[in-house]
């Protein structure tokens, strides 16, 4: 592209400026292990469609696409390859599917030499500031900002690319949402799989930190294959994409529920249930409430009860406890779920999901209680239209630096909600302390529902 200032009337809604791909740099080391056994922590999440989060750099440095490619590009490739040798597995391979048993061996992450993590660059006519805000966007607007994860054949098996980044020059815009911030090109979004964070101490990848005397390594191959045969496709009743919608466009927002607005609800969840609610606890319940008051009041096919799961960290809940800087999945899965005739307010809601996180430090082991159906217990819960979480705010990726030094991202969203049905949790991206961001993907219908029911809910409280 010819240097100059983005021009959105010389540009396409995609132009692909260029595909690339970035290996780990220095190579691993060759004592370490170039394959991976999923655990039982990974199996449960296995077929699941990938997290695709989007970052938002607004970066005034940045004069046009040409100095965007000759700076701040060769940076983050470099960036990308320091991240690599730390985290190499993520430039590797998972099967996409379990054959029958003695025929494929369970599933595992590969590396091999040569290995690498596709990077596309991109630049698009859209609108910066409207594509990073707050209100409902057509997700159809997001979806060219996602790269996609790559089948690849070879070894009898089919498999896929683990992780995907793609970064795009977007149009500075005038839309609603635009301020005055003088004359630059804003950065974004690089969308990424995984979280990839370099720093001391160095991840531990050995997975014989994670015991499994209940063998549910085993028995979760088992489901997958089981499932697999039975040609169970339950896990796409999540997907809005795939779901007629009564004509209405699916959408994407974001709602801010600020420190102060968490302490009024709080002292209104306490007052009403005496249930003393974590900050998450009082989001995730007024996010669900909102839901299930939007789908009762546009769907007529929504389900009479009401579900809800959550993650919650397992490393220093099992025994013995596994290592802070393992790279993998330690999370177990929490249900709360509620009868057709039980009252859905805000209050109830965050009451009860309080209960169950309270409740996990009462029982030593109570994490891993149920677990051995966990991998049913989801499929079931994607038939029943559960309400799911994506994310926390413990992540911090308000301060995600992919080593352009960009700085703090101007939003960051989890663009995959669409095909999972889940809460997206982050800190508040407006720096206040406590808040909690809460991204969902509905329905125009059921957004409208839900933006009326959050308003109307703090309005009551004051």
């Amino acid at each position: 592209m010819a240097p100059g200032p983005l021009n959105p009337a010389t540009v396409t809604t995609t132009t692909v400026l260029e595909q690339c791909h970035v290996s780990p740099s220095p190579a691993p080391a060759a004592d370490q292990p170039r394959a991976l056994p999923l655990t039982f922590f990974d199996l449960v999440f296995w077929d699941f469609p990938p997290v695709q989060r989007l970052f938002f750099y607004a970066n005034a440095d940045v004069l046009d696409v040409q100095n965007f490619q000759d700076s701040e590009l060769p940076r983050f490739k470099k960036s990308l390859a320091a991240a690599l040798h730390q985290f190499y597995p993520l430039a590797g391979t998972l099967p996409c599917e379990l054959g029958p048993e003695g025929v494929t061996p369970p599933p595992e992450v590969a590396f091999k030499e040569g290995d690498s993590v596709r990077l596309t660059v991109a630049v698009s006519a859209d609108d910066f500031h409207d594509l990073a805000g707050d209100h409902p966007r057509d997700t159809d607007r997001l979806r060219p900002l996602l790269p996609s994860l790559l089948p690849q054949h070879g070894g009898g098996s089919r498999r896929q690319d683990v992780l995907a980044v793609q970064l795009r020059c977007v149009h500075e815009g005038r839309g609603r949402h635009h301020e005055d911030v003088g004359r630059h090109t804003p950065l974004g979004p690089a969308d990424l799989c995984t979280k990839v964070v370099v720093g001391p101490p160095p991840p531990l990848l050995d997975r014989g930190v994670v015991r499994d005397d209940a063998g549910l390594r085993d028995a979760f191959v088992r489901d997958h294959r089981d499932l697999a045969a039975a040609g169970d496709a339950r896990l796409a009743d999540w997907d809005l994409s795939r779901r007629p919608a009564g004509g209405s466009v699916v959408v994407l927002a974001t709602f801010r529920f600020t420190a102060k607005q968490l302490a009024r609800l709080g002292s209104h969840v306490e007052a009403q249930t005496a249930a003393r609610c974590s900050p998450y606890a009082l989001a995730c319940g007024a996010a669900w409430a909102g839901i299930l008051h939007a789908r009762r009041n546009t769907d007529a096919t929504a389900p009479s009860d009401a579900c809800f799961g959550f993650v919650t960290g397992c490393k220093p809940r099992v025994s013995p406890p596994i290592p802070a800087n393992y790279f993998g999945n330690c999370l177990g899965l929490c249900r709360v779920e509620l009868g057709p005739t039980t009252t859905t307010t805000a209050a109830k809601l965050a009451a009860a999901i309080w209960r169950v996180i309270a409740g996990l430090a009462e029982e030593e082991g109570r994490a891993l209680r149920d677990a051995r159906g966990w991998v049913r217990c989801v499929r079931e819960y994607a038939a029943r239209r559960a309400v799911t979480v994506a994310g926390s705010p413990k992540l911090g990726v308000y301060g995600v630096d992919f080593g352009g030094g960009w700085g703090r991202p101007a939003k960051v969203e989890i663009a995959s909600v669409e095909r999972t049905g889940a809460l997206a949790l982050a800190e508040d991206g407006d720096g206040d302390d406590g808040g909690i961001e809460v991204g969902l993907a509905l329905p125009r219908a059921e957004m409208d529902a839900f933006r009326s029911f959050y308003h109307q809910l703090f309005a009551s409280l004051d």
